[in-house]
């Protein structure tokens, strides 16, 4: 299961709230080459859109191209999703907007839930929350015992041993990094 957050225009959300349809070809792909997770939805923000939460069909598609990520309207924060939810919410799949825009909240662009929209205030008050997220304030959160026993995905991870430099935290604290660059860009209009 993976997780990106594309940025959109509000004409561009506007056009996939009516054409849910048109989400795949918007993400880059002529066909989804990944099925949808069903056990939840998943989040996009406007100006970021949608965060999508896949897993990897039982078959390879055949020769699908893979899109060309531009960071600047892009990020790909892969299997960092969920561990990134609990270090904002402390939970599963709860939380308090605007702690959970990764999981919940915004406007579903799909019937199932899968890709989701925010608009530019919801991402501009992300972005403050995000802000405020420093590694030490993250290492705080970090309960590994906690995110394996709530099944945080990968949840094999959290308390297996690791080298030095491949340790989970450090991960997440890089995915953190990274969102809170990519969101704040977007909530900037830059």
């Amino acid at each position: 299961m993976t997780c990106s957050l594309h940025r959109a225009t509000d004409a561009e959300i506007d056009r996939l709230i009516k054409e849910p349809g048109a989400v795949a070809n918007f993400l880059g792909f002529d066909e989804p080459p990944l099925k949808p997770w069903r056990p939840g939805g998943m989040v996009g923000f406007l100006r970021l859109l949608p965060g999508t939460i896949c897993e990897e069909a039982s078959e390879p598609a055949a020769a699908a191209p893979v899109p060309v990520t531009d960071p600047d309207r892009s990020i790909d924060i892969e299997k960092g999703w969920h561990g990134l939810h609990f270090l904002f919410t402390g939970s599963a799949d709860e939380g308090e907007e605007p702690a959970c825009y990764l999981v919940r909240g915004g406007q579903d662009l799909d019937d199932e839930g899968h890709a989701r929209a925010l608009r530019p205030n919801q991402v501009r008050r992300f972005a403050v929350y995000l802000s405020a997220l420093t590694p030490a304030e993250l290492e705080r959160r970090y309960d590994p015992a906690r995110m394996t026993k709530l099944e945080i995905y990968p949840d094999v991870i959290w308390m297996r041993p690791a080298a030095a430099g491949e340790a989970p935290l450090e991960w997440l604290i890089v995915c953190v990094s990274d969102v809170q660059s990519f969101v704040n860009k977007v909530g900037r209009g830059g």
